[in-house]
């Protein structure tokens, strides 16, 4: 249904001899349509207007011209500026006419002032269609009196602008009597009984008799909803997404950059993420794979939860299915975002530390993963985290499949119209973060970005559907490659996704552990140690001095651990998944796994790795050690420079824990990471237990020669450089602190190195 409010702070009627101005908005929170077409019937049923909304949802319909548009017509010839032209006749006697040009609908005030700069007649005040407009003044004032001959100015107002020009009388306007102020004369014809017709892609289409019109007219319109039949006789409700332009990135990370306007035609985007029990179906039919199973993948007994543990290939071929496709990944960001680009689906508040499982499946402190559900929920469970245009799930539960192929640098390239990267690429884009490990607040933004291997099967990536608003099918899909096949003989996620990446080559390099004392010399030296930029605890930056020692090249191996175990002098780390909710975690231990004894020794708490050190006569390192040794003496934000950390130089969670093989890998794979001094791993990998314990504001009272913080205080000691499991960059930044209970001995995402003076 569509209606028309009447503002009550704005009384003056329009009359058919006037351009009928007004503005489309959604019902649910007024954000503005664009691109949508408005028509303007009269009482004899003949469309005597038509205009488009520009970006603002704004409208003009001028019965005169028979065809008024927004901004979408103008051309770049059109001044940027409202500006006054030039007035005819001029010198005048008895009226003259002043045209002017606007480049966007707008509230005017145009008025005529003497030379001592008193108003003397208003000519035109209220909202006035983008393009060209003319007023004319009669030599009378706001009274009807006819003003004396000389030079008056003429003034252009808006809310952005003014524009002023001069005019001549001559001989003056003395004869005719005086009206009286404030008479205003009758218009000619109401647009009572005219009709506004509204339609667009992905809009409702409807229409609403006018009575009073108001200055300003609001039509509130609502996006179409629809059902969309589904093979096996099943629906699928489909939400449309207006056309228009929406603000497209952010500046937060460099794969966001740069934000930009972008248009896209309307389009369909179904309400929620697919279900198991709808993918069912369409393997049923013959054309659709099995999804994969494994822990956490859900079955035939969650028919209502997300269909997860499926290839990007799987995800095509059942939209392709439906009679649909994937969604671009900017018609993904702008159903989440709107025209007035939220940050999050349901506006700016973000999920914060401890979660909002009111409006996200998410990991939420206190509860774990999945809100508690160590894994998803069902579809659609949360409408407080709605979408401008009526979406679910659009933040949280799972991650969902793009057509995109995703490349780092693309939006410097992209174009600015429909945008889809359909090229070669090794990864897609999922959007929308999921039930799984994250840092809420930034990982769940709408304008967040994650690539991931095409050919990979997680618990924690699903989809949706989309359609074009004309019917027209798209196919973003390329044949999958032959790896597939064999991927498909398991049925164990973890099983394929070791057979798809054999098949790619993306496999972990196989070394024997280095040598036990493999140490970087440092050198003594100086340097500004935090930042400016990060978290409280990072700052203030201040300047320390740090006494020459040595720091393991790599992080304990558990070939290295595993020494000291056999000498009694070090108990066992922790392995097997009986601590853990999720039975696959167990996988990311490293402690008793065959052929890792390169790898980093994990599930060690702060006792087990100083123990270790001292050992093997050294210690854990000071943070300023450690910072110094990773960073040197330029201020950079990772060991490589200023570049975010990838897969290329770091083991992080890009493209799924460990670079997608969820575990670490070992030791000193990532050469191309390594530090000023040479130390490798420092950016991702594992965490890494310093000699410290964590204060929060240690920074403020540090020393400047060897700082190293004996205080107890809460009883936490700091980790540093993130690990394989983190996917947010600025975890990886070589300033990043992280406090934690030293007696934790299960978190697999945590190892250590050792260090020692040289006086040692």
């Amino acid at each position: 249904m569509v209606w028309v409010l009447a503002c009550c702070l704005l009384p003056a009627l329009r009359s058919a001899g006037e351009p009928l101005i007004g503005r489309v908005v959604l019902d649910r929170d007024g954000e503005p349509v664009p691109s949508v077409g408005v028509q303007l019937v009269d009482p004899s049923e003949v469309v005597v207007a038509t205009a488009v909304t520009d970006r603002r949802g704004l409208f003009a319909l001028d019965p005169a011209t028979s065809t008024a548009v927004g901004d979408v017509v103008w051309t770049p010839s059109t001044p940027s500026v409202p500006s006054l032209g030039r007035a005819y006749p001029n010198p005048f006697n008895p009226s003259v006419r002043i045209p002017f040009h606007l480049p966007a609908t707008t509230r005017v005030d145009v008025a005529v002032y003497n030379s001592a700069g008193q108003r003397v007649r208003t000519l035109q005040r209220g909202y006035w269609p983008a393009g060209a407009g003319e007023v004319g003044w009669d030599g009378r004032d706001e009274a009807g009196r006819g003003v004396a001959a000389g030079v008056y100015l003429v003034r252009l107002r808006t809310r952005s602008s003014t524009s002023v020009t001069r005019v001549t009388m001559l001989d003056g306007v003395a004869s005719q009597a005086p009206r009286r102020a404030g008479a205003v004369q009758a218009p000619t014809l109401s647009y009572d009984g005219y009709r506004l017709l509204v339609d667009g892609a992905g809009v409702a289409a409807e229409q609403v008799t006018l009575r009073d019109v108001p200055e300003l007219v609001l039509v509130v319109v609502h996006a179409d909803v629809t059902a969309a039949a589904l093979p096996d006789g099943g629906t699928m409700t489909m939400r449309g997404v207006p056309a228009g332009d929406f603000p497209m990135g952010s500046e937060r990370y460099q794969d966001e950059r740069p934000p930009r306007s972008v248009y896209l035609n309307g389009f369909y985007l179904a309400e929620r993420e697919v279900t198991v029990a709808e993918y069912a179906a369409c393997v049923r039919a013959g054309v659709c794979a099995q999804a994969a199973s494994g822990s956490t993948c859900n079955a035939a007994d969650r028919p209502a939860h997300p269909a997860n543990c499926v290839s990007w290939y799987d995800a095509g071929d059942f939209c392709g299915w439906a009679g649909m496709r994937l969604p671009t990944e900017a018609e993904w960001e702008k159903a989440a975002r709107g025209s007035e680009g939220r940050v999050y689906p349901w506006g700016k508040t973000p999920p914060g530390g401890a979660g909002d499982c009111e409006r996200a499946v998410m990991m939420a402190a206190g509860l774990g993963l999945g809100c508690g559900h160590d894994g998803t929920a069902p579809v659609a469970g949360r409408p407080a985290g709605v979408g401008p245009y009526g979406h679910l799930d659009l933040a949280g539960n799972v991650w969902e499949w793009t057509a995109d192929a995703f490349e780092r640098d693309y939006y410097h390239r992209s174009p600015l119209d429909n945008p889809v990267n359909d090229g070669p690429a090794t990864q897609r884009v999922v959007r929308g973060n999921s039930w799984y490990y994250s840092d809420p607040d930034p990982d769940m933004r709408a304008a967040n970005r994650f690539g991931f291997r095409p050919l990979r099967w997680v618990p924690y990536v699903g989809f949706r559907c989309a359609a074009d608003a004309d019917g027209h099918v798209r196919g973003y899909l390329v044949d999958p490659p032959s790896a597939e096949k064999a991927a498909l003989a398991h049925r164990d996620w973890m099983a394929r996704n070791r057979v798809a990446m054999a098949a790619e080559g993306d496999t972990q390099p196989r070394r024997d552990p280095p040598a036990r004392d493999d140490m970087v010399s440092v050198p003594a030296g100086s340097f500004r140690m935090g930042t400016t930029h990060g978290e409280s605890d990072e700052g203030p930056v201040h300047e320390v001095f740090v006494d020459a020692f040595e720091i393991d090249r790599h992080e304990v191996t558990v070939a290295h651990y595993g020494e000291c175990v056999e000498e009694g002098a070090c108990r066992e780390p922790h392995s097997g998944s009986a601590a853990y909710r999720i039975e696959a975690e167990g996988n990311y231990l490293n402690w008793g796994q065959p052929g890792r004894d390169a790898h980093p020794v994990n599930g060690v708490n702060w006792y087990d790795a100083d123990g270790f050190c001292r050992w093997a006569g050294k210690r854990l390192p000071t943070e300023a050690e450690w910072e110094w040794s990773a960073r040197g003496d330029d201020g950079r934000l990772y060991p490589w420079g200023d570049e975010e950390a990838t897969c290329t130089r770091a083991i992080i969670d890009d493209g799924g824990d460990g670079c997608g093989h969820e575990m670490a890998w070992p030791v000193g794979s990532r050469v191309a990471g390594a530090s000023p001094f040479g130390v490798l791993d420092q950016a991702g990998n594992l965490w890494e237990w310093m000699a410290d314990w964590y204060d929060r504001q240690y920074y403020h009272r540090s020393a400047v020669h060897n700082p190293h913080n004996e205080d107890e205080g809460e009883g936490l000691k700091v980790l540093r450089g993130g690990s394989m499991a983190d996917q947010n960059p600025h975890i990886h930044r070589l300033t990043n602190r992280l406090g934690y209970d030293p007696k934790q001995r299960f978190d697999y995402t945590i190892g250590f190195r050792c260090a020692r003076g040289l006086a040692e």
